[in-house]
């Protein structure tokens, strides 16, 4: 539990730092979306370049237990689409957002101190197994959601395929993971002042994200929207980890440590990258940030729950 406390306490503490920041007009409203911005289109690109430039993908894939971890993301995702569109009667680009929000854990602030922590250096190379994959799966199909269901003009169906796909490929997030996965299948590596460079922007890019979402946060009214925050907080604390359990447990029977990694890490809290999308497209962003917010706060109670589970 110390160590738990101990991991989520600079992320609330960043959080707050932002939402006291616009609060006390220190930091207004128009520098959050700059920050924002910066955040998206600038240090997340070159974080997860950088990582996926570098990143060691083993010779031997366990299959089984990505398939227990992304099936309980991807089933989590859909609930939250589906959430949003019969309980709230959301349109689909907030849907894609919801879906964010029940099934895309926060892997690297949260998920690498704590499962290491947790379980020792053999969990090394199945955190950072879920780690390599999760921006490369959940992301794109986000932006294909968001985009798809914005108005379209295109009458010819080829037409609109043709722009949706260019409009992922646009996505600087998408781009810094495309660039990322050549240089590593190259084996290259990085020239040295660009690997620094993209070092430096990959080091304030979760601390700028954070102290965006608490800016954000002061703009919206504390009572509302926590209706959906706390049905989405529901499905990623309790949803995903669930199903992560059954399909790693009994019927996949994964041994250690695959199996408990699996599980917490689907019982992470939803990341600051549901914020970051949710406010990047303007769709469901009070939503968004209220989620990671809730979730973040329950998760010290129901992560702990699941390393008694897993231990």
């Amino acid at each position: 539990m110390n160590t738990l406390v101990t991991t989520i306490a600079p992320v609330f503490g960043v959080i707050v730092l932002g939402f006291l920041a616009v609060r006390l007009g220190l930091f207004g409203p128009t520098g959050a979306q700059r920050l924002v911005r910066f955040v998206f289109n600038l240090a997340i690109p070159a974080m997860l370049f950088h990582r996926l430039a570098r990143i060691d993908f083993p010779d031997h894939i366990e299959w089984a237990f990505l398939l227990a971890y992304y099936a309980s993301a991807f089933l989590a995702y859909g609930a939250g689409m589906a959430v949003a569109r019969f309980r709230f009667g959301r349109p689909r680009d907030e849907q894609a957002i919801y879906g964010m929000g029940a099934g895309f854990s926060n892997t690297v602030l949260l998920g690498i101190p704590l499962l290491l922590t947790a379980f020792g250096p053999e969990a090394e190379l199945p955190v950072f197994m879920i780690i390599a994959f999760h921006s490369i799966t959940l992301l794109p199909v986000t932006v294909a959601l968001i985009q798809s269901g914005r108005p379209r003009t295109e009458a010819r169906p080829g037409v609109r395929w043709a722009r949706l796909v260019g409009e992922i490929l646009a996505n600087p997030i998408i781009v810094g993971i495309l660039l990322g996965l050549l240089v590593n299948a190259l084996g290259t590596g990085l020239w040295a002042p660009l690997d620094a460079t993209a070092a430096l922007l990959a080091t304030v890019a979760i601390p700028c994200a954070l102290f965006a979402l608490g800016a954000s946060l002061a703009g919206y009214p504390l009572q509302g929207e926590l209706g959906p925050a706390a049905a989405l907080a529901t499905l990623k604390l309790v949803l995903q980890p669930v199903l992560a359990w059954i399909l790693a447990v009994p019927v996949l029977g994964l041994g250690a440590p695959w199996a408990a990694v699996a599980v917490v890490m689907a019982s992470l809290p939803s990341g600051a990258m549901v914020y970051l999308f949710g406010a990047r497209y303007d769709a469901a962003q009070g939503v968004a940030a209220k989620t990671v917010l809730v979730a973040s706060a329950v998760s010290v109670v129901t992560i702990s729950v699941w390393l008694v589970v897993m231990g």
